[in-house]
């Protein structure tokens, strides 16, 4: 399908820190927006262009409703707080189905997995993975996961690995890595501007890469 202002776009984990601003952004460019939340009454913002379907990612018939009538996919789901089961990769097989079925490509997430055989040429970034690896050892795994099913699909594909996410001003000034971490934080409205370019800009298909603020 081709994406473009008229099309809509479906989020997940629109109501977290990464997620709002993405919810916002997509908007501010024009597109509409379907947004899957579990508690649809805590989120406040109102838009003629946004419709909010109230289930839960791992449920296959949430993710359906979702999905239908969208062009793409932006992702920034997390482990819901206070579970301390790993779902992301059982969401990932849901969205795989679905997405073919629905004929959509392009699918765009957000991860803290840092390990996806690239080499590391960077100290502090494969200090970074292995930090998260030995304090988060099940979601870390479970990304994994999540990461092989997405290199196993045919889908357009961009996997954005992050730094800390921080609720300032944008700044603007975006850096990409492929190999290594450019920097040790990123503005949430700098992430969302990010992954909404992605939308329409192909330069990084099938790729895991870094972003960052310098």
């Amino acid at each position: 399908m081709a994406i473009n202002l008229k099309s809509t776009i479906a989020i997940l984990g629109g109501a977290g820190k990464a997620g709002r601003p993405l919810v916002e952004e997509t908007l501010k460019a024009g597109y509409r927006v379907r947004l899957l939340l579990r508690h649809p009454e805590q989120f406040d913002l109102l838009d003629e262009r946004l419709e909010i379907i109230q289930g839960d990612a791992r449920n296959p018939m949430s993710i359906q409703t979702l999905l239908q009538g969208c062009e793409a996919l932006v992702s920034t789901l997390g482990n819901p707080k206070g579970e301390n089961t790993a779902m992301l990769s059982t969401v990932t097989g849901l969205l795989l189905h679905s997405m073919h079925e629905f004929e959509i490509s392009r699918y765009i997430v957000v991860s803290s997995y840092y390990e996806t055989g690239n080499e590391q040429q960077d100290v502090k970034t494969k200090q970074a993975a292995d930090y998260m690896q030995l304090n988060f050892p099940l979601f870390m795994d479970d990304r994994k996961i999540e990461y092989q099913l997405l290199t196993n699909s045919d889908l357009d594909w961009t996997y954005v690995r992050l730094p800390y996410i921080v609720q300032t001003p944008a700044t603007g000034n975006i850096n990409v890595g492929v190999d290594y971490l450019p920097g040790q934080q990123i503005t949430a409205k700098d992430l969302a501007c990010f992954l909404v370019g992605q939308l329409t800009d192909y330069q990084y298909i099938r790729q895991a890469l870094f972003i960052a603020n310098s």
